[in-house]
């Protein structure tokens, strides 16, 4: 510990500039923290200025360790209040435009590593500093994250006030179209999630998820033929998006399950796109295992009929020949998704309601083994 009793007020700031010069910040911390205390220094501008740098220095040597940067961003802004002939502000000012440079470094690190909350606290010190001082285009990224962030927090409000705010810094992001859409979605403002849609479509007309939400977009709106007219155009030009022919037979399953009377059309334009697929990329996982879903689920669809009780002994004997045949048809695509992807429990599942119908009690077991096996696992 070092005492200064004796000496003046003067002495201790030029003792914290010389420690300082020398590197040497423990002794510049204990110099500076006398000189902040003492009545004669304690309203000076110099002693925060000092005081800042001092905790600035302290913070760099060890960012981890205590609240040396919070103390330095408090004691920068104190002199800068403090400072009327502007004597030490701009330094002061370079110094903070310094540190909350780390707390948005920071928070883009937290960011990426996950761990949301303390990403968020991080972006907010950034902002409030940057809205007051330079709202540039790192202040408009840094709404976007905080935007982002709280989306992913599930804090809808905040997310659609830091979305807008970027928005009007002129960031833009296909991503924040999306979740923007959505926000206003969510908040039954139809006429603005059109519009946003629409906007960051035109702007990112290339973006592939984005394309894919304003389908998901419509479907919600259950605008049907909207949805699939925007999917069945885009794949005219690009009829070899394998990516856009699976997103079609998603679409095109909808359709089939909200309006029943579609459902043996739609039932057949799944499996015309799904085969466009296979001719393609024969092992695409995902195409193999929703051409054999189809089937299944069609089966399935056809079991449960209400009106199966009302059939006749030869109507229902064809029914049950259709039922086989469509699971027979749904057999060799699941067995193939199984293989690409053999942990894949879905799959596994609908092998195993296959084996059962199809009464190959082995191979049923077999796979029941397989999913006892997975779900302990997991």
């Amino acid at each position: 510990m070092l005492f200064y009793k004796g000496f003046g007020q003067t002495t201790l700031l030029d003792k914290t500039a010389e420690y300082l010069k020398q590197n040497n910040f423990q002794s510049a911390k204990e110099t500076i923290e006398l000189a902040s205390q003492n009545e004669a220094t304690k309203n000076d501008p110099r002693t925060w200025y000092l005081k800042g740098f001092v905790y600035k220095e302290l913070y760099k040597q060890n960012p981890a360790v205590g609240d040396n940067r919070e103390i330095a961003v408090q004691s920068l802004s104190k002199s800068i209040t403090l400072d009327t002939k502007k004597t030490y502000t701009g330094s002061s000012e370079t110094a903070l435009e310094y540190l909350y440079g780390t707390y948005y470094n920071e928070g883009i690190d937290l960011l990426n590593a996950k761990q949301f909350e303390k990403a968020l606290k991080n972006l907010k010190l950034f902002i409030e500093y940057r809205a007051k001082t330079k709202p540039d285009e790192f202040y408009a990224e840094a709404l976007y994250h905080a935007g982002f962030i709280s989306f992913s927090l599930n804090k809808k409000a905040e997310a659609q006030q830091y979305y807008e705010q970027a928005l009007q810094k002129g960031y833009k992001s296909p991503l924040l179209y999306d979740d923007l859409s959505q926000i206003y979605l969510t908040a039954n403002n139809k006429v603005k999630a059109v519009e946003t849609i629409t906007t960051g479509r035109k702007l990112f007309p290339d973006d592939s998820n984005l394309r894919t939400s304003e389908i998901n977009f419509y479907l919600q709106l259950k605008e049907y033929a909207k949805a699939e007219k925007l999917i069945e155009d885009y794949l005219k030009t690009n009829p070899s998006d394998t990516d856009a022919m699976m997103v079609a037979g998603s679409v095109y399953e909808t359709i089939a399950k909200k309006d029943t009377t579609k459902e043996e059309a739609y039932f057949q334009k799944r499996l015309a796109i799904y085969k466009k697929i296979l001719v393609k990329e024969p092992n695409n996982f995902l195409a193999n295992y929703n051409m054999g879903i189809a089937f299944y689920n069609h089966a399935v669809d056809l079991i449960n009929k209400p009106d199966v009780y009302q059939e006749t002994i030869t109507q229902f004997n064809q029914r049950i020949e259709v039922i086989s045949s469509l699971i027979v048809e749904s057999k060799p695509y699941i067995e193939k998704a199984s293989q690409l992807s053999p942990q894949n429990i879905n799959s596994l599942k609908a092998l195993s309601g296959i084996y059962h119908y199809l009464n190959d009690r082995e191979r049923f077991q077999q796979v029941q083994n397989k999913i006892k096996l997975l779900e302990n696992k997991y």
